[in-house]
């Protein structure tokens, strides 16, 4: 495959991976309306998609496939980015979704494209260009025109919401960083399995020192919802996101992924009534804008 085809096949899986974890959002508040706490929403999620995910490590060592060596080191970071990185993450964006609505849940977590770059640039100790720090300043405001409307009368709920989200978009920067300038030379597939097989068992041990096994009695729209988020929000994004950071690089990657905002708000109006005021639609432009700038 040529140079060219490979940034094509890229592009085109960040991007279906994009638009994959942008519908997690839209089906976790439709999971919500059934009375459902994000712990076992996002339990349910993980046990659909760890079966699937451990399902394709034992296929690969089946098959003489499993060409992983992994050091002690190496093995510390999996459990750290499946606990911490993506399980983390996972369970604080669900939290901050319980307080806030779906478009701007999206809009603070789309905010970790910037800071993926930021990451690397610490790490490559490479001091920020001019052109990277005006993307910043557009994005940071745009996000304070989505919040602008509710900062006159904030709930605590609100603003704790808006804090957990941005804290779940740190952990995923931090977890994209750390997959791409780990593990980008070796066997990504099997990796990612491994990773996503680890923040599964870090939702059952969350789940049954927090809860008894009886709250995962639900109803069965929820189980069918948690069942569309594993397949499609989860286990086929995580595969065709990691491709693309092995064929792009984790800037570029996550750069791509400003799609994901537009398809919540398209899915949100569509499925959940919500609405953007004018104010908000320009906050949403001008974080779009300031992401693509992002080089």
């Amino acid at each position: 495959m040529t140079h060219g085809n490979q940034q094509r096949l890229g592009v085109v899986l960040t991007l279906l991976a994009a638009t994959g974890f942008a519908l997690k959002t839209v089906l976790a508040k439709l999971a919500y309306r059934h009375g459902v706490d994000p712990l076992t929403l996002l339990t349910l999620r993980l046990s659909v998609a760890g079966a699937a995910f451990s399902s394709v490590l034992f296929w690969q060592a089946a098959n003489g496939r499993w060409n992983l060596r992994l050091g002690a080191r190496r093995w510390a970071l999996v459990a750290v980015l499946g606990f911490v990185g993506y399980y983390g993450s996972a369970y604080l964006d669900f939290s901050g979704l319980v307080h806030v609505d779906a478009t701007l849940g999206r809009m603070i977590l789309f905010l970790y494209p910037t800071l993926v770059v930021l990451i690397e640039l610490v790490l490559t100790r490479r001091w920020p260009s001019s052109s990277l720090l005006a993307a910043q300043a557009v994005c940071y405001s745009g996000l304070l025109l989505m919040l602008w409307p509710h900062l006159s009368s904030p709930g605590a709920g609100y603003l704790k919401g808006c804090l957990y989200i941005f804290a779940s978009a740190s952990l995923y920067a931090a977890y994209l960083t750390a997959v791409d300038r780990f593990f980008r030379a070796a066997n990504m597939v099997m990796f990612i399995s491994l990773i996503m097989t680890v923040a599964s068992l870090a939702a059952f041990v969350h789940f049954f020192l927090a809860r008894d096994f009886w709250a995962l009695q639900v109803p069965f729209a929820v189980y069918l919802l948690a069942g569309l988020m594993a397949v499609f929000s989860t286990v086929l994004p995580c595969y065709a996101l990691s491709v693309g950071i092995a064929l792009l690089g984790a800037s570029k990657a996550a750069s791509l992924s400003m799609i994901g905002p537009a398809v919540t708000l398209l899915f949100g109006f569509l499925l959940l009534d919500e609405s953007l005021t004018a104010l908000q639609a320009v906050g949403l432009a001008l974080i779009v804008v300031g992401v693509s700038r992002v080089k």
